[in-house]
């Protein structure tokens, strides 16, 4: 991006860092108070069923305002780049996102290290930048600094925690725009109450002749993030994210429908027999589609809080795992066979294991073993970090974990015990998602923006690629993989030559 001195005025962050501008005075002291006075009047819930406590713990509020967005660019057009130059064109500013969160941080609450998601539109048309306004004035509460990093939480290396590189006292009225790349934390208030307001700033890339001609594969597709992908055969794959849609796709990347019905982001998908398709979501509902004849056949509220994931075996069951900490069990019609109660964080991933069990992950960092015969839990693997994702080995003798600060860690079953075989640091960054790419074969997808192809056999590392924001999810397809991620984008990546590093 565009990182000019011009645009830089009153920046806290050296200019390398990327666009980051503190506007003083941005709304009046009236205007603070009538917006912390109507946002308290509507009412906040808690972030905690929608977000894992370990990454934010804040009180949130949501409310669309198309008048104010007007308002709010008019005021801030004259303080940011009206054209940022990225490597895939130049970008005209264009609105503010009129979808505006009100968040409250009371003692003991924070926002943890993390980049902003990007806000998408359609193909050429997202949001670039984080705008926030400090409802409270600083001296109103002790801590709650906006706080920026050189890296992510995993550290730029290994062995390298990220590095401070810039800090923001909230001063009621102020304005803080900065890119979407640019990790940051928002600092536990310790006394008081801090209150911010929050939207995104939109810009559209420019038309150019090589922009011009047919929309490249995939795209336009979804508005904001895509989190999940699935096969439903063949000649079907299907994609879930922010928009609330289910996108039906061609594999060469056709659009072929949507399948909607959800009320909020869409976080999982399992492919069940005969093209019938399962998904989950934050409306926490699980929902039964027939995919050829584009209709939901049956929908059940699966969970009390989010749902994080959906798995279907070859027998037709289903799990489930939410942010109610539980694992539920499903026949292929919606029909409730079990809940696995016993975890204590959010539920990220469930898996088949050796003789009939079943392995979930959590945001406990644990890993637990159930029994299928009666919902028992037969073991719990430990852990000091908080688990994203789980995968299994074909013959459920291995469970490959992936963990909050970027771990990969390998468990075994071997002499009837579970034991780790091998752990090590893959991504500079939480990791989002595993995926078999084949049976010798495995990707892992960060918030490090990320795809790393790793061989089984040693852990080397074969081939990578990146997006522009988290990567969510990959999907094996002929040739090669997809991925999608938090920049909107889902993309078809080639495989590595055998052999190849």
């Amino acid at each position: 991006m565009d990182t000019s001195a011009t645009h830089q005025t009153g920046s806290p962050l050296p200019a390398s860092a990327g666009v980051c501008v503190v506007i003083p005075g941005f709304l009046s002291a009236a205007e603070c108070q009538r917006h912390i006075a109507q946002s308290e009047a509507r009412g906040f819930a808690s972030a905690g069923s929608d977000y894992p406590p370990t990454y934010r713990n804040n009180d949130r509020q949501v409310t669309d305002d198309p008048a104010l967005a007007q308002l709010m660019l008019a005021r801030l057009a004259p303080h940011v780049p009206p054209t940022l130059r990225r490597s895939d064109g130049a970008w005209s500013l264009h609105s503010v996102n009129e979808r505006f969160r009100y968040c409250r941080y009371r003692a003991g609450q924070r926002f943890n290290i993390h980049q902003d998601g990007v806000h998408h539109r359609s193909e050429g048309w997202q949001s670039c930048l984080t705008f926030m306004v400090y409802l409270t004035d600083g001296d109103a509460f002790e801590g709650g600094d906006t706080v920026f990093y050189s890296a992510g939480p995993a550290g730029e290396a290994s062995s390298q925690a990220a590095r401070v590189i810039g800090r923001v006292r909230p001063r009621a009225g102020s304005l803080i725009v900065f890119d979407h790349s640019l990790w940051h934390a928002g600092e536990t208030v310790t006394a008081g109450v801090k209150h911010i307001l929050r939207s995104d700033v939109l810009y559209r890339r420019e038309a150019t002749a090589a922009s011009a001609g047919a929309p490249p594969a995939f795209q336009p597709g979804h508005q904001g993030y895509v989190w999940t992908l699935a096969r439903i055969d063949a000649t079907l794959l299907a994609s879930g994210g922010r928009d609330t849609a289910i996108h039906l796709w061609t594999p060469d990347g056709q659009a072929l429908g949507e399948l909607r019905g959800h009320r909020q982001s869409v976080l999982g998908l399992a492919v069940l027999q005969r093209g019938q398709l399962a998904s989950v979501s934050r409306d926490r509902s699980l929902r039964l589609w027939d995919a050829a004849a584009r209709r939901c056949v049956r929908t059940v509220t699966a969970h009390d809080a989010a749902v994080l994931t959906v798995t279907a075996w070859p027998d037709g069951t289903l799990a489930t795992g939410g942010a109610d900490a539980l694992v539920k069990l499903w026949r292929s019609d919606g029909e409730p066979l079990a809940t696995l109660a016993g975890h204590q964080g959010w539920v990220w991933a469930v898996a088949a294991v050796v003789n009939g069990r079943v392995a979930s992950a959590s945001e406990d960092g644990s890993v637990k073993l159930w029994s299928l015969a009666d919902g028992r839990c037969l073991h719990t693997l430990p852990g000091a970090t908080p688990l994203r994702d789980l995968v299994a080995s074909a013959d459920g003798k291995q469970v490959i974990t992936g963990g909050a600060d970027g771990s990969l860690a390998m468990w075994q079953w071997t002499d009837a015990a579970w034991r780790i075989a091998h752990r090590m640091r893959a991504h500079t960054a939480a990791v989002r998602r595993l995926r078999w790419l084949d049976d010798a074969t495995l990707a892992s997808a960060g918030e490090d923006n990320q795809v790393r192809i790793w061989r089984l056999a040693d852990f080397s590392l074969q081939a990578q690629s990146r997006h522009d924001n988290f990567v969510t999810d990959v999907l094996p397809v002929s040739g090669g993989y997809l991925s999608c991620s938090y920049d909107g984008c889902i993309t078809h990546n080639a495989r590595p030559a055998a052999g190849t590093s």
